[in-house]
């Protein structure tokens, strides 16, 4: 019972330890972790800035290659001097550019391209609304013969019905000309943009100075047919300034319409051109969009505007966080560039293959500390528990030697004085089983102190094992001639059986071990049988093809199989101390077991039913 209560309150302290221990290291995993999930976010928001710039400086860069782009590359032809003179006109870069292509085609025989992804074409709608774009040619020469005219028309009213879709109108002649505020166009074009509601800022403005070539192609494209049926083209002499607005941009769901305004004189133009939008986008991020669309991704990235989702790549985003919500440059900053890491995956690292998630790697530490804590604190716990087992097996030990120490004495002490004083009345027969119980007590005190420093010295490491040619049947001869008596005093009987030419073999051994063993083994199945039906101790000498066992054979109650790994134990007792019935002090097997393994022996229990088998294996060796 007091075992039992000593075991619960190392339970309970161990477990206490474990406790005031895991809490504080649950917490800061705990704390770790979502400080991890921060820099994983901090790692993903930073990476989202980069594409972000990345698709900013794209459109940028795409932009000022347009914001470049001159006045007149918006007309089908570019310069001409006269009609008459007969001179070839140079045509635009844009009229020459038919079909429209970007320079992102396959094709390689184009001499002109754009650089825009998904470009579907560029336009002009002039002061009086109408529509026009350098891929046909207008004015004057409306009438000339192309191969492919009708698929240009069909191209322009295409682009025509796009654009005023979107709402995009010719504000017009300038109000500055009605009012007569300036005749400046660059101050004209500033005026208006001032007075624009819509911007909270002016836009950026360049001038370009057109030559006399290009007024006159200008005037070309522009001329007008009169009643007869003709066209007058008026030239114009010297240059003019023309004052070019930056681009704005408007979208639906299918394309973005990029447009500026310019003022020649006091006449305002809109010139831009048309992209399909999703085309578009992915070309902004084409460097990342593979990063995105691997199917062993974790990522999203979404374009929003103020109707919803444009575009996605990547994961579902209904099962991911969002890292990253930034607008996109003007003049696209109605578009909303949105970055998302999956909810189970907050990666670290960016090297395909070589996912470590912030909760794997979290959980694999956690587990391992815990373990070690555990496991220590349960072999903490165990050593301490195995201290506890051998200090109350030492207690026992000393009780059972006590014990035994004081039975024979007692009785060597009893039989003394009665001879003392009883000597001369008692017969000869009294005296002399007086004599034999001293002689036997005295013997009995003498093996139990013997086993005490046998023990003492294999403890020590103090025996000297003396391993010499001998004889086993010689051995067991003299243990038999020796030991018969003691065993016939306990009322038991004898039995010894050898096997026939065991008498001519010699083998290696320690003479005093095996005598020790057989002493401790007889000893032990004295004892444990001493209430057993058949009172009979059997020997045996045998050979087992390459070896010889001796054998010890009992008909007591034998060991319970739970017990028999336990026997071999210091001071271990089948039997509480409190409660044993047995005489013993607990050291006879475990002796048993050390001077087997001092004599290359082994030792093999086995219940015969009924009683108890001990077999003491001998070195294999040439018999």
């Amino acid at each position: 019972m007091l075992k039992n209560r000593v075991k619960k309150r190392l339970v309970l302290f161990y477990t206490a330890i474990f406790v005031v221990i895991a809490l504080p290291v649950a917490w800061l995993l705990y704390d770790s972790y979502l400080r991890m999930q921060d820099d994983a976010k901090a790692e993903w928001a930073m990476h989202a800035t980069q594409v972000l710039k990345m698709a900013n400086n794209r459109i940028k860069d795409d932009l000022s290659i347009e914001n470049k782009r001159s006045f007149m590359e918006y007309r089908f032809i570019k310069v001409a001097k006269t009609i008459s003179a007969g001179e070839q006109p140079t045509y635009s870069d844009l009229a020459l550019n038919f079909p429209v292509t970007s320079c992102n085609s396959d094709s390689t025989k184009i001499d002109y391209c754009s650089q825009y992804a998904g470009l579907v074409g560029h336009f002009q709608i002039d002061p009086d609304g109408v529509f026009s774009t350098p891929y046909l040619p207008a004015g004057a020469l409306g009438q000339v013969q192309l191969e492919n005219k009708e698929i240009r028309e069909s191209f322009q009213n295409k682009l025509k019905f796009i654009v005023r879709d979107m709402g995009i109108k010719n504000r017009g002649t300038s109000s500055a000309l009605d009012t007569g505020k300036s005749s400046n166009a660059l101050d004209q074009l500033a005026n208006e943009l001032d007075l624009s509601k819509t911007k909270k800022r002016k836009k950026r403005l360049r001038v370009e100075r057109t030559s006399e070539q290009e007024q006159f192609a200008f005037n070309v494209e522009s001329a007008k047919m009169d009643t007869s049926g003709l066209y007058r083209i008026f030239p114009y002499v010297g240059t003019m300034d023309i004052a070019i607005e930056s681009f704005q941009a408007e979208l639906n769901r299918q394309y973005i319409v990029f447009y500026r305004n310019v003022l020649r004189g006091e006449e305002n133009f809109v010139q831009g051109f048309v992209v399909d939008l999703r085309e578009y986008l992915k070309s902004i991020v084409d460097l990342e969009i593979s990063d995105y669309t691997d199917k062993d991704n974790h990522l999203a990235l979404r374009f929003n505007d103020r109707s919803g989702t444009i575009i996605a790549f990547g994961i579902d985003t209904r099962d991911a966080i969002k890292v990253f919500e930034e607008d996109l440059t003007e003049p696209l900053n109605n578009i909303t560039m949105e970055i998302f890491v999956d909810k189970s995956v907050q990666k670290i690292g960016n090297s395909k293959g070589q996912i470590v998630t912030n909760g794997q790697l979290l959980f694999l530490i956690g587990s391992i500390m815990f373990l070690l804590l555990g496991g220590g604190l349960i072999s903490i716990y165990r050593l301490t528990q195995s201290q506890l087992n051998l200090a109350q097996k030492r207690q026992d030990f000393i009780s059972a030697v006590s014990h035994e120490l004081k039975t024979p004495l007692t009785t060597i002490k009893m039989r003394a004085e009665i001879l003392q004083s009883s000597y001369a009345k008692m017969d000869d027969a009294k005296r002399m089983r007086s004599f034999d119980q001293i002689a036997s007590e005295s013997d009995r005190l003498t093996r139990l102190i013997q086993n005490v420093l046998d023990l003492s010295k294999l403890d020590g490491n103090r025996w000297v094992a003396n391993i010499r040619k001998d004889r086993p049947k010689a051995v067991l001869d003299d243990f038999v001639t020796m030991y018969t008596k003691n065993i016939e005093d306990h009322g038991f009987s004898l039995t010894v059986s050898c096997d026939t030419d065991i008498d001519k073999v010699q083998l290696m051994m320690d003479r005093d071990a095996v005598m020790q063993i057989l002493t401790n083994l007889v000893d032990n199945s004295l004892k444990f049988s001493k209430n057993a039906d058949y009172k009979m101790i059997i020997i045996e000498l045998k050979i087992d093809v390459d070896h010889v066992y001796l054998a010890v054979r009992d008909y007591g109650p034998g060991i319970p199989p739970s017990e028999m790994k336990k026997v071999f134990q210091e001071f271990y007792r089948v039997e509480n101390e409190m409660t044993r019935t047995t005489k013993g002090t607990g050291i006879g097997l475990s002796m048993v077991k050390k001077l087997c393994a001092l004599s290359n022996m082994r030792i093999e229990i086995e219940n015969a039913g009924p009683g108890l088998r001990t077999k003491i294996h001998f070195p294999p060796q040439t018999i």
